[in-house]
């Protein structure tokens, strides 16, 4: 989802990170009652939370685009299907689903503003949190130009932290979140966080694969990207290279072996001197989830 100042939103998660089972359990509670999350004392019963917990999963499954609610009635998507359906991975059990559910909270910028921000716009490799609030605050009173309160920018930023950097001695829910597995930012004792870019070499080439085909799809009327803005962004849609922090080398590494698995879907060209990737086949990003968990069912 492209970058809109008209409709950036902050701190609708009631300050809890997504933990485990949050999506599958409420993608199934849909499936069994649309209406459910109308029926606050229903939801508590059949997702086995609390009041506030019933509307930050709420929040989680509209982010990440498994569940669309309209007048509060709850549709499952067809990318939950493929995602979280008896032929995906409803119980995260492949890494490439944590990478694609990341994927989709940091490139929807209009619901989960903060996290688009932090993954697309922060590059600070090692930061305190005082700095990236600082940093957040900037970007909201320059590009949003409207205020946002302190409190709520400080809400995004630590319950992103909390999701994403587990501090070791700690017991409490960020260490139920399972994006907490991809340690795109860690904390060092004593010394603030570090979220730098590097080469990844255990990195899911379908995690990319899916990034690049979301993109796309989002505008398809754009045939090409340069690699620098794939790496980089800088055109207020989410760049795949800055989401999964990638550096170069790393991105190329990935891109590579997803030109050699999917050979008829990308193809890169130097275009007036600009290193360009180009959409081969129209790429339907539902179909390259459903391919890859049919290839990866036992």
């Amino acid at each position: 989802m492209k970058f809109n100042r008209e409709k950036a939103s902050f701190g609708r998660h009631e300050t809890f990170p997504l933990r485990y089972g949050w999506l599958t359990k409420g993608f199934e509670a849909v499936k069994q009652n649309p209406a459910v999350f109308t029926q606050p004392e229903q939801a508590m019963v059949a997702l086995g939370v609390g009041r506030n917990m019933v509307n930050a999963i709420q929040y989680w499954l509209q982010v990440t685009d498994v569940v669309a609610f309209h007048e509060g009635q709850g549709v499952p998507t067809p990318l939950g299907e493929a995602l979280l359906g008896a032929a995906g991975d409803p119980y995260l059990e492949d890494e490439a689903t944590l990478w694609i559910i990341h994927w989709l909270i940091a490139a929807n910028a209009e619901q989960a503003t903060g996290f688009y921000w932090f993954f697309n716009r922060f590059a600070l490799p090692h930061f305190q949190y005082q700095e990236a609030l600082q940093a957040l605050g900037e970007f909201a009173a320059q590009e949003l130009r409207v205020h946002r309160a302190q409190t709520t920018l400080k809400s995004d930023l630590s319950t992103l932290l909390r999701m994403y950097a587990p501090v070791a001695g700690r017991n409490d829910e960020h260490l139920d979140s399972p994006l907490a597995q991809l340690h795109l930012v860690e904390a060092e004792a004593g010394r603030g966080y570090r979220s730098p870019r590097v080469e990844r070499s255990f990195f899911p080439p379908i995690a990319l694969h899916f990034a690049l085909a979301h993109r796309f799809a989002a505008d398809p009327r754009q045939p090409a990207l340069p690699i620098r803005v794939v790496l980089y962004g800088g055109d207020d849609w989410a760049a795949a290279g800055a989401v999964f922090r990638l550096n170069e080398q790393g991105l190329m590494n990935v891109l590579t072996q997803v030109m050699e698995r999917y050979p008829h879907c990308y193809e890169l060209r130097d275009t007036a001197g600009v290193h360009q990737l180009y959409r081969g086949e129209v790429i339907d990003p539902l179909e390259v989830l459903r391919t890859h968990y049919r290839s990866t069912a036992i």
